[in-house]
């Protein structure tokens, strides 16, 4: 099976030679672009194309201007991307952000085939400036290490791992990149082998294939405080796994475990999700019994990679948010279509919980604690019932101020109160829409994108399970 997936996976002698003329025609013009400048750069192509790893149908064209150390990091976005936007003129270009920015075209010619072009500095192995500076060095060690039937697992491990959605070091995505895929399979020498060596994975474990640090595993944890450890083959102070989340990581190792005991050739291919109807939907809400609250942000404006940081980092307040005024959590999630629609979900036991509820204060046995508890909830207004004793402690029963998680939330943001959200969602006030499960059913039956996540959200298992 795995076999006729890798012939399956690997590019046709007409698709290579699709690829390798577009990527020679770009690096040219790049180099060209560059001369015309003044710009003193050596443009090469890297990535998965130099590395002869990439898969057809998920090919990315990777450029990197290779410039002097002279130039300052301001100067690689104020120099560099104009060149690099003047010879991607006439397609879709879209600015990203790695440590510095890069930008990305789409070559309409090409079927929208993804570009990126990145600047970084020609310097010796070591005599890092910035994180890009490692990927020549990367091409030129998959090179050497890489059989050409490793190739071939490379593109198996890629495969498996976007079908569980685990691939893409982007924010969003919190996974595997590929160089981290090559060195994994590098390392373990093949894709069955990674894919037993995750299905018995333990937090202790990590990956050192060049043993920079042999015998040294608390040595190791100290430097790397991240889940997963795999040592850059070219940087010992560097983790290739640092951007791998742990549920991530964690949703590698349930997917290794369910490959290894019924093998199925839908690993090495992305799920089709089916667009969540609107009967469905009612349905799937009405029957579990909890409550759905979800914040639309409408468009905001920022670099992807930003938007998702900031993303995330709105969800995560909320929910403390939430939580912190006695709202229980099932689970949470953020989407976006990274154009004109950002939202969080929150899957709630219930939208209204009851208008009190039990504080506990301190030991009776604290005297000053005990007497300072005492003054503040007698007589006070929101205290409905106490103080009494109760298991050796005092109690009160407290009136909560709100009651319904969506009108607490709208609240909060039209007093402008400070409930956490990141610097571009607090811009977003005032176009903030605070929804419920029975409004957000015309988004539902509009948006398919938004349908899509919606359908996995409510389901809950990992599109893999089975």
């Amino acid at each position: 099976m795995c076999a006729k997936a890798k012939r399956q996976l690997t590019p046709s002698t007409n698709e290579r030679q699709i690829i390798e003329r577009t990527a020679e025609q770009i690096r040219q013009r790049v180099d060209d672009e560059c001369k015309k400048s003044k710009l003193e750069a050596d443009v090469r192509l890297e990535g998965s194309v130099a590395k002869d790893t990439w898969i057809p149908g998920y090919v990315d064209i990777d450029i990197f201007m290779l410039v002097s150390p002279e130039l300052s990091k301001d100067q690689l976005n104020t120099v560099c991307l104009p060149i690099a936007r003047k010879a991607l003129q006439g397609n879709r270009i879209i600015e990203r952000y790695a440590e510095h920015p890069y930008v990305e075209a789409f070559i309409q010619t090409q079927k929208d085939l993804r570009v990126n072009v990145v600047p970084c500095y020609k310097i010796e192995r070591g005599n890092w400036l910035s994180a890009t500076d490692r990927t020549p060095f990367h091409a030129q060690y998959v090179n050497e290490h890489l059989t050409p039937d490793e190739r071939g697992d490379v593109r198996l491990l890629k495969a498996f791992l976007r079908s569980i959605g685990t691939y893409g070091a982007d924010i969003k995505t919190g996974g595997f990149s590929g160089m981290l895929v090559e060195t994994l399979t590098i390392g373990f020498e093949g894709f069955l082998d990674v894919i037993r060596n995750f299905a018995e994975w333990t937090p202790n474990r990590y990956s050192d294939i060049e043993h920079y640090y042999q015998d040294r595993t608390d040595e190791v944890r100290k430097i790397f405080p991240e889940p997963l450890i795999v040592i850059d083959p070219v940087d010992k102070g560097r983790n290739l796994g640092a951007a791998v989340r742990p549920d991530q990581l964690w949703n590698l190792v349930a997917a290794s475990r369910q490959f290894l005991k019924r093998p199925t050739t839908r690993f090495f291919r992305e799920p089709r999700i089916k667009p969540l109807t609107k009967i469905e939907y009612q349905k799937l809400t009405r029957d579990r019994g909890s409550d759905l609250l979800v914040i639309s942000f409408g468009q905001i404006e920022a670099v992807v990679d930003v938007l998702w940081s900031q993303l995330f980092r709105t969800q995560r307040a909320i929910a403390n948010f939430l939580a912190n005024n006695d709202f229980e959590i099932v689970k949470s999630a953020a989407w976006s279509d990274e154009k004109k629609l950002n939202i969080l979900i929150y899957e709630l036991e219930s939208l209204q919980i009851p208008g009190s509820k039990k504080h506990l204060g301190p030991p009776v046995s604290r005297s000053s604690e005990s007497a300072s508890f005492i003054q503040k909830h007698s007589g006070n207004k929101n205290t409905i019932a106490g103080p009494w004793i109760e298991d050796q402690r005092w109690v009160v029963e407290k009136r909560r101020t709100q009651t319904n998680a969506q009108q607490l939330i709208c609240s909060a943001i039209e007093r402008r109160s400070e409930i956490g959200l990141a610097s571009l969602f607090t811009k977003a006030r005032p176009r903030i829409k605070v929804l419920n499960q029975t409004t957000i059913t015309p988004m539902i039956s509009s948006n398919f994108a938004f349908s899509k996540f919606m359908r996995n959200f409510l389901d809950g298992r990992p599109v893999w399970y089975a």
